[in-house]
């Protein structure tokens, strides 16, 4: 079915040369907030060339984005509102949803700048010089400003009960026909009932049908209104529904793809034999063992626990036991879990027999001190329909990734909605085993586990990632990137759920690891090349002082905006009707008034700023007084408050002022050290010893396990016996790796005929490049060494999926430019050694003839090209050997 969709006919015209994709829009990339990852700039392309098409008003006003949950479907949402109101003209958007929690969070992603989670840029939006303002309303007016993007958001059901009943100062069917509206509808899955077409309404059926009635209506009382669905979970299988929208779907990103590509963590089932006291403190031991590793690479990282149970008693009764284990737990308890665990562990290979080995070395009274100050009745939140749910808690519910939030497990009971959105998530608990195990059951608790599973983005050796690292080289560091469902081992239950994970795209991995060697073949050990060879790398300088001038260096703002948030206590799901007077609207804005003493006091409460320490970060600056008073640093700050209407900042306490200042050098802080590089990359390239680089090497990882096939993202190890060129015995590699392997292997013949000797290296992440007068640097997957009479020549090669072809495009001009540069030098070497970068091989057919094409010019430019070899390759399936 995939194949007749409208994304699929996109991406068979952007093959076609008249056809290739335009930029993203400036205004749209310097208007939002966060970097476009790869497959957003992917949908936005696919959305602007829909656009540009001929009678697009007509034949494109209804389009779908198909998107997994924690893809950034809202980030794509923004942009096209950025795009719609720019190039065609809107005014007007008519956002609606499901849930009056995704409206809370839409609204400050969408208008709130002081919110952490806003989504354009902090110091407004612009486009062509103009200041451009979104004002939320309630109704759109007859005559709109030039310069304002006018936002009404709403519930489905909201919004038919308005337009139905309509009121004085309301929306009615009339005002709407006025100016053109932009209807976003963001996982209302309701408005398709009367698509379904199910035999017997019920009552709901009626009322949703009535729901996808008025979206119709507002869609035709204007010729030239659009709709543009988002959706994580539109099922294609149902024959009605993919007639509905096989025209529509412009981009399709789905779970597995999403899961495969990396931007998700994995997602490990721990199944056990276990009463709920045994599974509770297994979580916070694994917890703790990844605080604990996170310790170890100075990553300052707080997972959370959630423990589920089906009815608010079991969760009480399970709370007051988790919190008894504690205070009873002991060295000895302690030790002698440690020992039943191992005994029943060891061998296994899993993530049980790694963590309590570690517990058996370590000091298990600071363990128990830990447990205990971590998992306190402070840090500890409860979320069921009948506690009195204040804002406070509220708050810390959506603010779970801030290291300022103390909570570090929530007991729950009915699943959490779909506005609740946290990435530090890594450990779900099922807890009384006599719950369902039915479809709908199961159904639910994947949609769970696909929440869960959000990617934690963090730093590690300088370099912060949106997508995992250690899938293959590092199991201990993986499970900073995984996501543990720990649950019993009922027969009944995992079979229905790995069917609702399955149905939901959501990739699991046993929790048991494979291992795979290779080593290099003892016929090389002998060869020169490994015994006196060199690999060439370029040098690193260390940057100057002259580098790091101002706080603009180090990519701070020096205007920040802070809300004062006021605490107000309510009986959660009863309509507060304080709150709802206090919006945006009750606030007003005042500057912080900013001193010496002021800045010093702040100053001294954090150690990073004492001066000895500072001075390593911000070598420019010959004391703290000239870092406060310089017009670059401190001087130049301005700290803007949104206060409520009743409170000035003279109303402020010294301690209030203080908190604001020491939040916004905590932020300093944390950029400095982001962003200041003691080396820069350099065109200068020396030679390492190749036997120091190259060697043995071991990868362990999770075993895969999916319906599915997907060996093509899968380590598998391919024997390479009797090929005397690829070093190792065995090579250990996905489905794109070893297609370079078969192509590399297919014009073999004619690299032998010209070169004295070939020899192909898998680099497992030891020889690495740094980007020219950058810090960036990158690892490639291939290096290819060739001799003949005249020189020794390194080939850099890096296979690059489709998906991250556009956000590693600076690693693909690196190695092109290592062909052009003439600054380039190789330290203590005649022009007996060349270096040469390829293009990307990359997983497209035409890409891979590009990347042929390119060898061939470079490597063998006097062979005559073999086409009959180059089609051919594309008949070998994955899983057959090098012949």
């Amino acid at each position: 079915m995939n194949e007749d969709i409208l994304h699929k006919r996109i991406e068979d015209a952007f093959k076609e040369i008249w056809n290739t994709p335009e930029q993203i829009p400036l205004y749209i990339i310097k208007n939002l907030k966060h970097r476009l990852r790869p497959y957003q700039q992917h949908a936005l392309e696919h959305f602007i060339f829909v656009q540009k098409q001929t009678n697009s008003n007509v034949l494109a006003n209804h389009l779908l984005f198909h998107m997994a949950t924690g893809s950034g479907k809202t980030t794509v949402l923004a942009s096209t509102i950025l795009y719609l109101f720019k190039e065609e003209g809107y005014k007007n958007f008519l956002f609606f949803v499901n849930s009056d929690a995704i409206i809370r969070k839409t609204k400050d992603n969408l208008s709130n700048k002081y919110s952490p989670k806003y989504l354009f840029a902090s110091d407004g939006i612009e486009i062509n010089g103009r200041n451009i303002s979104i004002q939320i309303v309630d109704v759109f007016p007859l005559i709109p400003e030039e310069d304002t993007i006018y936002l009404k958001l709403t519930t489905i059901q909201k919004l038919h009960r308005e337009l139905e009943d309509p009121r004085e100062n309301g929306l009615t069917y009339e005002s709407i026909t006025e100016n053109p509206i932009i209807l976003l509808s963001d996982e209302a899955h309701h408005i398709n009932v009367e698509t379904k077409k199910k035999k017997k309404p019920d009552k709901q059926m009626i009322e949703e049908k009535n729901w996808e009635t008025t979206v119709k209506k507002i869609m035709n009382s204007n010729i030239k209104n659009k709709m543009l669905e988002f959706t994580a979970t539109l099922d294609l299988t149902k024959q009605s529904l993919f007639e509905k929208y096989k025209d529509k779907i412009v981009f399709q990103y789905d779970l597995r793809k999403f899961m495969n590509d990396g931007y998700s963590k994995n997602v490990l089932i721990a199944r056990a034999n276990e009463d709920d006291n045994s599974k509770m403190l297994n979580a916070i031991l694994l917890s703790q063992y990844r605080k604990y590793i996170a310790k170890e690479i100075d990553l300052d990282l707080k997972p959370i626990i959630m423990f589920k149970s089906q009815k608010i008693a079991l969760s009480k009764d399970a709370r007051d036991r988790f919190f008894d284990i504690l205070e009873n737990l002991t060295v000895d308890i302690l030790k002698r879990k440690i020992t039943r665990e191992l005994s029943s562990n060891r061998g296994e290979k899993n993530v049980w027999e790694e963590m309590f080995e570690y517990y058996e070395s370590a000091d298990l009274a600071k363990v128990i001190r830990d447990l205990r100050d971590d998992f306190s009745r402070e840090t500890v939140l409860t979320v069921d329909t009948q506690e009195i749910f204040s804002e406070r808690d509220a708050l810390l519910l959506n603010t779970l990734e801030d290291l300022n939030n103390p909570i570090r497990a929530i007991f729950a009971v009915a699943k959490l909605n779909e506005g609740w959105d946290v990435l530090n998530l890594y450990d779900i608990v099922r807890l009384s085993e006599s719950a369902s195990s039915t479809k709908n059951a199961t159904d639910s608790e994947a949609q769970l586990i696909g929440r869960g599973a959000r990617y934690f983005p963090f730093k590690f050796n300088g370099e912060k990632s949106f997508v995992r690292r250690f899938d293959y080289d590092n199991r201990r560091l993986s499970l900073l990137e995984s996501l543990h469902y720990h649950t019993i081992n009922d027969s009944a239950y995992i079979k229905n759920l790995e069917k609702s994970l399955d149905a939901a795209g959501i990739v699991t991995r046993e929790d048991k690891f494979m291992r795979f060697e290779a080593k290099v073949k003892s016929k090389f050990r002998n060869h020169p090349l490994f015994r006196e060879g060199k690999i060439y790398v370029n040098r690193r300088v260390e940057t100057t002082e002259d580098d790091y001038t101002s706080l603009a260096d180090y990519k701070i703002d020096s205007s920040q905006n802070y809300t004062l948030e006021r605490a107000i206590e309510t009986q959660y799901g009863k309509k507060n009707l304080s709150l709802s007077n206090n919006g945006l609207g009750d606030y007003h804005d005042e500057k912080l008034p900013l001193n010496n003493r002021l800045w010093r006091k702040a100053l001294q409460r954090n150690k990073f700023f004492r001066f000895n320490n500072l001075k390593k970060f911000v070598p420019k600056i010959t004391s703290i007084n000239e870092f406060i008073n310089a017009p670059d640093f401190l001087r130049g700050v301005t700290i803007t408050l949104r206060l409520p209407n009743d409170i000035t900042v003279n109303d402020l306490s010294a301690q209030e002022k203080l908190g604001f200042v020491e939040k916004f050098l905590t932020e300093v802080e944390e950029k400095i050290i982001t962003n200041y590089a003691k080396e820069r990359g350099t065109t200068e390239f020396e030679g390492e010893a190749f036997s120091s680089l190259i060697d043995d090497y071991v990868l362990e990882t999770n075993i895969v396990k999916t319906n599915i096939n997907n060996s093509r993202g899968m380590i598998q190890s391919h024997s390479m016996r009797g090929k005397d060129w690829y070093i190792f015995d065995q090579a250990l590699v996905n489905g794109l790796e070893y297609d370079l392997i078969k192509d590399i292997n297919a014009l073999m013949a004619e690299l032998e005929l010209k070169y004295e000797e070939v020899f192909l290296i898998r680099n497992e992440r030891k020889v690495k490049v740094r980007e020219f007068n950058g810090v960036r640097g990158f690892m490639p997957d291939f290096l290819l060494f060739l001799k003949d009479e005249a020189a020794t020549y390194q080939v850099f090669i890096e296979p690059k999926g489709k998906h991250l072809k556009q956000q590693d495009k600076w690693k693909e001009d690196f190695l092109l430019s290592l062909n052009t540069r003439e600054d380039i030098t190789i330290v203590h070497e005649s022009d007996s050694v060349k270096l040469i970068g390829l293009k990307f091989y990359s997983d497209e057919r035409e890409d891979k003839e590009v990347f042929r094409q390119d060898f061939r010019n470079k490597l063998l430019p006097n062979s005559p090209s073999n086409d009959s070899i180059s089609e051919g390759l594309f008949d070998i399936g994955y899983s057959n050997e090098i012949e």
